[in-house]
């Protein structure tokens, strides 16, 4: 009878392969990567989103306004009462808030 050495069937036995890569490459690797993970996905500009992002912040703080003075002196300063109708817009979100 034949011994077997080794604890696990052929079937079972996997092996791992390291890769060395330089930073150029993984640099490279990367990028694939998140285009992979991306796709089919609206591209997304960081600089953009980080201002949206600050327009909510800004807008939020200025919900927290007592009065209809103080939220459109807070809206004035964030430019969203240029539009007439925009104005109306956010008054209507703030007077529907502060209830």
């Amino acid at each position: 009878m034949k011994q077997n050495h080794f604890p696990s069937t052929r079937a079972e036995l996997r092996i791992k392969f390291t890769t060395v890569t330089t930073d150029a490459e993984d640099k490279d690797l990367r990028d694939v990567m998140r285009e992979e993970k991306s796709r089919g996905k609206r591209r997304v500009d960081p600089d953009e989103e980080r201002k949206r992002q600050e327009l909510l912040r800004a807008f939020r703080n200025a919900l927290e306004a007592r009065t209809e003075r103080e939220f459109l002196e807070a809206i004035k300063l964030l430019g969203l009462d240029d539009d007439p109708q925009k104005r109306e817009n956010v008054l209507k979100i703030w007077r529907s808030s502060s209830r």
